[in-house]
């Protein structure tokens, strides 16, 4: 990562990213399994997005793929190896990477994607010991029948065929396919790792780094898209200030913060769980106070109901015009109601 004349950090695609952080004892796990022939033939890196998992899966597989390798040192590969070049740009003979198709505007691997590899996974190696197939991620797998074709080619794939599988939400693995993986956790980041490394590019006071912290939830991918928008921010205060006052509020002020809300810039999913992280912390302040036993309900009940509606959105795809339109609903209506 580094920081670019326009005062913006610089997102970098897994492929050519050559900076890993906050996870040496994964990087020191995998150097002890690949130093004593130990690998397996699947694992899922899982944990929330943005955290480095593919950026991890990415630089394992060069490291296991290059000719050019340190067992004693870490996984770190040059961008000059020839193995680093042709990983990112696909090319390598011995990578492959799956990872979803934009169909009709919905993020999904198909599995006539997925029946691509099949033959592949059986073909001799061309230039390494190990053919890699990572696939990012498993969540964009939507269907049972996909899900059976991705369990059969794990089942049957020859020994040194090895799968790097992303998850962001394990949970919603199938069960089937998680027995055949070995499960590697990448857990949040810590606050003070996080300001130790955004410190160095001095683009944002500690105020903000604040809001990026609870924002971020200890996923750098995360802290550097919120830094990179300070629409985040704005976002985050307006919010605040429209979920302490919600007994006053009206619908002028529920649309002076969606007016904040920019497609090209905050997703939706991000927007209405920024307004959901103001709800909670409500929530936690007034569990503290101990008190106002009605509050909590009344904002428990919000909370719910917001998180009732995405998932409507998710499921059946409505238009993000209709789900901002029934949240300005809940929140006006709760505030009638309060």
């Amino acid at each position: 990562m580094k920081k670019l004349d326009s005062n913006l950090l610089e997102i970098i695609n897994p492929r050519i990213n050559k900076e890993f952080y906050g996870f040496d004892n994964i990087e020191k796990l995998f150097l002890n399994i690949l130093r004593n022939k130990k690998l397996l033939n699947a694992y899922i890196f899982y944990g929330i997005k943005g955290i480095g998992k593919a950026t991890f899966a990415f630089r394992l597989s060069r490291f296991i793929l290059s000719q050019n390798k340190n067992f004693n040192k870490n996984l770190y590969i040059s961008k000059e190896d020839p193995v680093f070049k042709t990983v990112a740009s696909l090319t390598h003979p011995d990578f492959i990477l799956i990872e979803s198709e934009n169909n009709k505007n919905k993020e999904e691997i198909s599995t006539e994607l997925l029946k691509t590899i099949q033959e592949k996974v059986y073909k001799t190696c061309a230039e390494s010991e190990y053919k890699i197939i990572v696939i990012d991620s498993i969540d964009d797998i939507k269907s049972k029948r996909s899900s059976n074709t991705l369990l059969k080619i794990l089942e049957d794939c020859p020994q040194n065929c090895i799968f790097f599988i992303i998850s962001h939400s394990i949970f919603q693995v199938p069960k089937t396919i998680k027995s055949r993986c070995q499960k590697i956790y990448f857990n949040p980041i810590n606050n003070e790792k996080f300001k130790n490394w955004f410190k160095q590019f001095n683009l944002i006071d500690e105020k903000s780094m604040n809001v990026v912290l609870s924002l971020s939830n200890g996923s750098l991918g995360k802290a550097m898209e919120i830094i990179n928008s300070r629409k985040y921010i704005e976002i985050y205060h307006k919010s605040n200030e429209l979920i302490q006052n919600i007994q006053q509020i009206n619908l002028a002020n529920i649309e002076e913060l969606f007016s904040l809300y920019n497609s090209n810039e905050v997703c939706i999913k991000s927007f209405l769980l920024i307004i959901q992280y103001q709800i909670s912390k409500n929530i936690k302040q007034l569990i503290i106070e101990n008190n106002k036993i009605h509050l909590v309900n009344f904002y428990l009940s919000l909370f719910f109901e917001i998180n009732a509606a995405l998932n409507l959105f998710k499921s059946f795809t409505l238009d993000s015009s209709q789900l901002l339109n029934i949240i300005k609903f809940l929140l006006l209506k709760h505030s009638k109601n309060l």
